[in-house]
């Protein structure tokens, strides 16, 4: 029911209602109806919010309305947290009344196996019927700080910020308001899509892309249902605004949950990296690292490059951060000398200003907060700043507290005057176009609670600070790269062609041939005595092998016989093949040796279509699963760049006197995958192993082709 042929996403009513109308409030103060309605009227939202009960003549201190067909307008979205029986004649009900937008709080549907599912394929028959555009069910509710709307069951507490959130689970939009407030994160808007069953990801994904407040987007992911769509969109909104997931349906036990938890189609984790990459979305591996990057990407801005100055008091912290910043390829180089030159006034004489910049232990401010930063974010050397220890009350009321008596404990105002006067500080992000992103061990701190509360990432280690630099650099790259690459992410438009089903390994590679696919010099022989003559006129070494039908691993029935040298060694080899399978074709081909393997594959996963494989090949490829992926179709920009995401990837770049492997002659080995399988739908997958590298070039010298 996704009509992503509309002009106007339907969010965009959703999350700007100018009325609503709850259903399920109550006045037990404990029931999620009651808790959302409260959320809602307690926001500031400016429309009207009417209440409906069938019994009760107020709720929560407010008139009520006994039925839909009483309300004096048909409100513009309608909040329904009630239970599933009660929901889809309300929602019918609500529906002749006049509503064409819901948010669908209610679970019980497809998440909970047969009988949800029936339920399901009745409310979608109810929305079709009156044309209402929904979120959810079973979700936790919208919120969109900039129109004061929540109708989450959690208040929101802070002022209105630049991260967009869209997640599959309800507790990371609502019981993490907390968590976030007391780190100066702040949402422009979060969205809780529960199953998906009309609004989804990527209609949530093309809404936080045209707002104009929000500025980075964080989904949280259990699976995709549109996985085509979601590239194409995610792709288009990443050259404009950066985008970091979470996904959660990886492994095998993630799947078992997210199975149970909104109905979800998980995938393996390789191909979320594959489509992610594909995309321009980051990947964070934890909660806690999507929230840190998205913090980070929607409060400063991109840096023009990876080199990094570090500022600190303290030589532990600053060589924290120099390895981290090693390890996430920001480079932390020695500054020049007139840089250096700069700089020395300001510190002490035992302070490094070589990068990091380490001040030692100081009690002096003004160089720290003031002077030192105004020259390292004017200098055009340096394009991103971290800071680790700037900290001023907290660490003097700690200090004060431990003299005890001595000192006469620490009054507020004394502390009022140790405060550091971050003004000219905060402003030069936004002035020089520089990320600062800086890390404390004091959270109770004058200097701490500025820093959040004027949106400056602020985290509890060196290494996290770090971590989410390297996000603002690595997403830099990929808005850069996508819109250079603009032009190129047009794809030719594809034909369906008559069905195929190749018989063996011989007909396989054929087709492969049509589509770009290099192979080794080889022929088919249909006796023993051909064999013999086509190695002669092949030339030693050959390989051998017997092609009977229904039989996918050859090698292990015995029919693969290489580096044959003699004519009496394929005489032999070919009546071997014959002895088990007298009838089968016996295929001659030129020995290659390379050294160097790969694996080309494709596969179909559902809501996705065929997804090109990219892999390290040879006998251990299972064991290594150093694999990519990407959704067909795909650009050529976007098939020479699969290489990179290999683990092994410098394994097949020039090496031991070897020259690179050609990433032209691969990019179109994989663009023919992909546009062999959308010509030919009937292709459930295809194996190409190995794809032996000689002097460069990738020549395919086995395959398989599987019809669905």
């Amino acid at each position: 029911m996704h009509q992503t042929e509309q002009r106007i996403n339907p969010l965009t009513t959703i999350m700007n209602p100018q009325s609503v109308v709850v259903a399920g409030a109550s006045n037990s103060i404990v029931k999620m109806g009651a808790i959302q309605a409260l959320s809602l009227l307690n926001s500031g939202f400016a429309g009207p919010v009417y209440l409906l009960h069938p019994t009760e003549k107020q709720v929560l201190g407010r008139p009520t309305y006994p039925s839909p067909e009483a309300l004096p307008e048909a409100p513009e979205v309608a909040l329904l947290v009630t239970p599933s029986r009660i929901t889809l004649p309300l929602l019918d009900a609500l529906g002749e009344r006049g509503v064409r937008y819901a948010v669908i709080v209610t679970a019980g549907f497809a998440e909970v196996g047969a009988d949800g599912e029936a339920l399901q394929k009745e409310l979608l028959e109810i929305t079709r019927r009156h044309g209402i555009r929904f979120v959810g069910p079973n979700c936790i509710g919208i919120l969109n700080t900039h129109a004061k709307m929540n109708m989450t069951v959690a208040p929101y507490l802070d002022q209105p910020g630049h991260l967009g959130l869209i997640s599959q689970s309800g507790t990371y939009v609502a019981q993490t308001m907390a968590y976030l407030r007391e780190r100066g994160i702040r949402y422009s808007q979060a969205i809780s899509v529960g199953n998906s069953l009309d609004i989804d990801v990527v209609d949530g994904l093309d809404h936080l892309g045209a707002d104009p407040h929000t500025k980075a987007i964080a989904l949280y992911l259990e699976g995709i249902n549109r996985g085509r769509e979601f590239v194409e969109t995610a792709r288009r909104v990443a050259r404009e605004k950066p985008i970091v997931a979470l996904y959660a349906g990886g492994s095998e036990a993630g799947r078992r949950s997210v199975r149970s938890h909104t109905a979800s189609l998980g995938g393996p984790d390789a191909l979320f990296d594959g489509i992610f990459a594909q995309a321009g979305v980051l990947r964070a591996r934890s909660v806690q690292e999507m929230f840190d990057w998205g913090h980070a990407l929607a409060n400063m801005p991109p840096p023009r490059g990876r080199r990094m100055a570090i500022l600190t008091h303290s030589g532990g912290p600053a060589a924290s951060m120099a390895d981290a910043c090693d390890k996430a390829g920001l480079t932390v180089t020695e500054f020049s000398a007139e840089l250096q030159e700069k700089l020395r006034p300001h510190v002490v004489a035992t302070a490094s200003v070589k990068n990091p910049v380490d001040l030692t232990f100081i009690i002096e401010s003004e160089s720290f907060v003031k002077h030192l930063p105004e020259i390292l974010f004017g200098a055009e050397e340096i394009d991103g700043i971290l800071v680790h220890g700037m900290m001023d009350t907290g660490f003097a009321k700690m200090i004060i507290d431990n003299m005890g008596s001595l000192a006469g404990g620490a009054p507020p105002e004394f502390l009022k005057m140790l405060e550091f006067d971050l003004d000219r500080l905060l402003v030069l992000p936004a002035q020089t176009g520089k990320p600062l992103v800086a890390s404390t061990f004091l959270r109770v701190d004058h200097a701490a609670e500025t820093f959040r509360e004027h949106g400056v990432p602020l985290f509890s280690s060196p290494e996290r600070a770090v971590a989410a630099m390297a996000a603002l650099a690595d997403s830099a790259q990929i808005r850069a790269r996508r819109r250079a690459d603009r032009a190129a992410t047009e794809t030719p438009a594809v034909t369906e062609r008559a069905s195929v089903a190749p018989r063996n390994e011989y007909e396989a590679k054929r087709l492969l041939a049509e589509y770009g696919v290099p192979l080794p010099r080889e022929e088919l022989a249909a006796e023993v005595a051909d064999a013999v003559r086509i190695a002669d006129r092949l030339g030693y070494p050959v390989a051998v092998k017997g092609l009977p039908p229904g039989v996918a691993h050859k090698t292990e029935a015995g029919l693969v016989w290489l580096d044959l040298r003699s004519a009496a060694e394929v005489q032999n080899a070919a009546e071997k093949i014959r002895e088990q399978f007298p009838a089968a074709p016996l295929l001659v081909s030129e020995m290659l040796c390379g050294g160097r393997e790969l694996v080309v594959g494709l596969t179909r996963f559902p809501g996705f279509g065929p997804c090109v494989m990219l892999g390290a090949g040879g006998i251990f490829t299972e064991a290594i699963r150093d694999v990519t992926f990407r959704v067909a179709p795909f650009d050529r920009a976007e098939a020479v760049a699969m290489l990179d995401d290999l683990k092994l990837r410098h394994v097949y770049g020039a090496l031991r006197g070897r020259p690179a492997v050609d990433r032209e002659i691969l990019a179109d080995i994989l663009l023919g995958v992909g546009r062999l399988a959308l010509e030919h739908p009937e292709i459930a997958e295809i194996d190409i192993n190995p794809l032996i590298v000689v002097d460069g070039r990738p020549i395919a010298v086995d395959a398989l082709i599987v019809a669905g």
